[in-house]
This record gives C-alpha cells, structure tokens and sequence, in this order.
C-alpha cells in the first residue's frame, strides 16, 4: 500500500479521539537474517523496520513492551508449547497478550488439507528453527496469556488445512491472523503490514480503532503477489460468539478468554 492509498483511507474514515478501553502487553520477534546464519534464505531486510514501526503504534497508544528480539534471538522455541518454550520468560510468544512474527514461513505448491503451518526462524538457540504450528503451538494454555497472534510470514494460515493446523492452536487465544498462498502466491517482504495493522488496532487516539479482522482485511494484502489470501481465525464460546470476535473484537476490548468449541475465519485474496 502506498502513501497516496494510505491518505486516501485517513480521508475516509476521519480521526476519532480514542484512547484504550485496557492496555496490554505486547511483544514482536522479527527475523532479517537468514543466510548469513545458515539458514535458508532469502533474507528479509524490511522486518526490523516492521517491527520497530509497530511497536512505536502501540507504545504511543499506551500498551506496555513486553519483548523486541531480532534475528538470531528470535527462537524456534518460543513458538512450541514445551519446556519453556512459549512461556520462556524472556521472550515466549505465550506471555504477553500480543504478538508479532515477522520473518519466513514455507509454502508448498499446492498445500492440502494435511499439510503443515510453519513459522521459520534462524534462532541462536532453542531449535529446531521450524515450528509446525498444528503440531507444536498452544497459545493460552498452563499460564499463558496471548490473545492476539500477529504471523506476518510467508503461508502460515492456509485456507486448506486451517482446521488441521490452527485448530489445536487456540488454547485460550482470542484470534489469529496470516497468509494462505503458495510460493508463487506469497506475501512479500514489507514493513507496511507490520505498521498499518500496528496503527488500525492499537487503539491511538487520531486514528481509527479497528477490530483485528476487520484491520487484516484492509492491510494483510499489501505487498503480496495475485493469489495470496489475508485470513484471520476466531475462537469462540459459541458460533455466534467466534463470529462476533472474528468481526467485531478489538485489542483494546479486554473480553475474556474465550472457550475453543466453535471457529469462525474469513479472508480476502489479491
């Protein structure tokens, strides 16, 4: 999305002075440096910007930095739901209420419905870099408190296999939001989906505050190829409960935690 789109929305939807109903913490890992560690690459030099742009959104809204790690400090293991894992206090994606993962997943060509969801780091520690998410994540379980998973990346969230793979994830998760594509349909490389998403959902006062779906639709398709799908996924206590979280929840509403027993998910391709 470029500046003269970004002016246009500011246009139409005029600033309203909003400020947050509940703070919260949050946190980002962001992942430029693949090759140079012996990772497969390529490398992605617009996610350290990404990152630092959307932590500057929701400090100025009020929210409280839980973590910032980069590069080879981003684990593999603060993605699984083992030993420390996600609840590493230093830097678990399970321990604040917000998270952001900018940095590689994997496509296939094309996925089914088996197929695995990766988050891809090149992680100094706390391999293996490759996390299945169906197989390895739970969010909101034994102590955790994510509410809200930002996977900016490449595949994530494939429409095929999203009951197989993010299913199992919500253990007390509120909602989460990704790509489904293909390494011909892939999202690519940009600091803008990072800092858009950061500025409609943090609840700054001059700007719009968005639901979390409702921010995804409008900026998960920027800077990705023909074919590549925004999604985002909501659990809920009831199907009227996911698909109101899904449309409506905001992160600065502070609902509880929801009970996984229902799905709701929607999803808007380039």
């Amino acid at each position: 999305m470029n500046k003269i789109t970004w002016i246009t929305f500011c246009l139409l939807y005029p600033a309203v002075a909003v400020s947050p109903t509940h703070a919260v913490t949050f946190a980002t890992g962001c992942v430029r440096d693949y090759i140079p560690n012996g990772c497969p690459g390529p490398d992605l030099p617009a996610t350290i910007p990404e990152g630092a742009n959307f932590r500057f959104w929701y400090e100025f809204a009020g929210h409280t930095r839980f973590s910032a790690w980069a590069n080879g400090d981003v684990w593999g293991s603060d993605f699984r739901d083992a030993g420390n894992g996600d609840l590493e206090p230093q830097g678990g994606s399970d321990v604040p209420h917000v998270y952001l993962y900018a940095g590689h997943g994997i496509c296939q060509n094309p996925p089914n419905a088996t197929s695995p969801d990766f988050i891809a780091v090149c992680g100094n520690f706390g391999t293996p870099n490759n996390t299945v998410i169906g197989d390895s994540s739970r969010w909101g379980n034994g102590g955790g408190v994510l509410r809200f998973a930002f996977i900016d990346a490449s595949c994530p969230m494939d429409l095929v296999s999203i009951a197989n793979q993010w299913f199992p994830a919500f253990q007390g998760l509120h909602m989460a939001v990704g790509h489904s594509g293909t390494s011909a349909q892939d999202a690519l490389d940009s600091s803008v989906r990072g800092t858009l998403l950061g500025a409609y959902t943090s609840g700054s006062w001059f700007l719009p505050n968005m639901s979390v779906g409702d921010a995804w639709m409008m900026v998960g398709i920027s800077d990705v190829q023909d074919g590549c799908c925004a999604v985002a996924i909501a659990a809920g206590n009831s199907r009227n409960d996911a698909i109101n979280r899904r449309q409506n929840e905001r992160v600065t509403d502070n609902w509880s935690d929801p009970v996984p027993y229902w799905f709701a998910w929607r999803w808007i391709c380039r």
